[in-house]
């Protein structure tokens, strides 16, 4: 199994750096960035992060035709990866929809839209000419030069629909942040079984999870930081996501009755614990164990810590990754 970091988007650039330069150094696989609307996006923070290191890849999560037109994204993925051949990748999907309102966007069509977008990227990537009307956007005559080695793009998928749908046309999947273990477990069981159907091959395909990490001896302040986090998440995903640890139906109920007073209530220390990573740092390697044994391909950890404290915690993961049996 893979191990890397993952940043939200909403923490200063330049604080994150060091943490960055300790992942470079101590053999982590990658970097996870992620553009929210409002925050910051990802093609800068990617930039920086690429000159600073010599092997890391960086992976660009939250692509969407909300943000800007595939066109543009093509010519910001092709320059990245001139920058750093090799060690670019891209999660695309629809967007967080309260997130894309503001931009005057909505959700329309999720699985038709990324693929559509996902068709645009892969041959405007590779050189190819495009025209005519996609859902969202349009060309006329686009070609993209100079043409940089394409690098691979993911779907972002939390529902049945869309891992198919990556499953059968992208090169990964990324996982949301706050899945359960057993959801992990049956988004990879359904993503092979399509890829059997499909004829694809396993090895050719990525399977990632960005997970929130609370890496400290304070469990019940981590706890209730994540509960916190997770409060403010949509209900209905966030149920979907924690498969086996929230009835069906519990948190959407809870908030419509009692909004995020009633979310907390739901999110009890044993949810928490099924849907983050949180643990003293002498149990972290048992928890990637954990993790592992869902047979996701890499995790990235976004860790909930001060800039200051996470080269530190860097280290410590590093270190824990040897102790965990790696999914093939």
């Amino acid at each position: 199994m893979r191990v890397s970091l993952s940043f939200t988007g909403f923490g200063p650039i330049l604080a994150d750096l060091p943490a960055v330069q300790a992942a470079e150094e101590c053999g982590l696989d990658g970097l996870w960035y992620a553009e929210h609307i409002c925050a910051h996006d990802a093609v800068v923070p990617a930039a920086v992060y690429l000159r600073a290191t010599e092997r890391l890849e960086l992976a660009l999560m939250g692509v969407s035709t909300a943000g800007r037109h595939p066109g543009l994204a093509a010519m910001e993925l092709a320059s990245l990866a001139e920058i750093a051949p090799g060690r670019v990748r891209a999660a695309i999907g629809t967007g967080v929809p309260d997130m894309i309102a503001k931009l005057g966007k909505t959700v329309s069509r999720p699985v038709e839209t990324t693929l559509a977008l996902h068709r645009a990227l892969k041959t405007a990537l590779a050189g190819g000419e495009l025209t005519g009307e996609q859902p969202g956007f349009s060309f006329r005559h686009y070609q993209l030069a100079p043409v940089s080695t394409p690098p691979p793009l993911d779907l972002m998928a939390v529902r049945p629909r869309m891992l198919d749908a990556a499953a059968r046309c992208a090169d990964g999947v990324c996982l949301s942040a706050g899945a359960s273990r057993r959801y992990l477990s049956d988004a990879v069981t359904r993503v092979l079984t399509t890829l059997d159907a499909a004829g694809r091959r396993r090895a050719d395909f990525r399977i990632s999870a960005v997970v929130l990490a609370f890496i400290t001896d304070d469990i019940d302040s981590a706890r209730s930081q994540a509960a916190q986090l997770l409060a403010g998440f949509d209900a209905a995903t966030t149920e979907y996501l924690a498969a086996g640890a929230i009835p069906p139906g519990a948190l959407v109920a809870a908030v419509a009755e009692r909004g995020p007073a009633g979310a907390l209530e739901v999110l009890t220390p044993e949810v928490i614990d099924a849907l983050a990573l949180v643990c003293p740092p002498d149990e972290l390697g048992e928890s990637l164990t954990a993790y592992a044994a869902t047979g996701i391909d890499e995790i990235a950890i976004a860790p909930c810590a001060p800039p200051d404290q996470l080269p530190d915690l860097v280290e410590l993961i590093a270190k824990c990754r040897s102790q965990f049996t790696a999914h093939p």
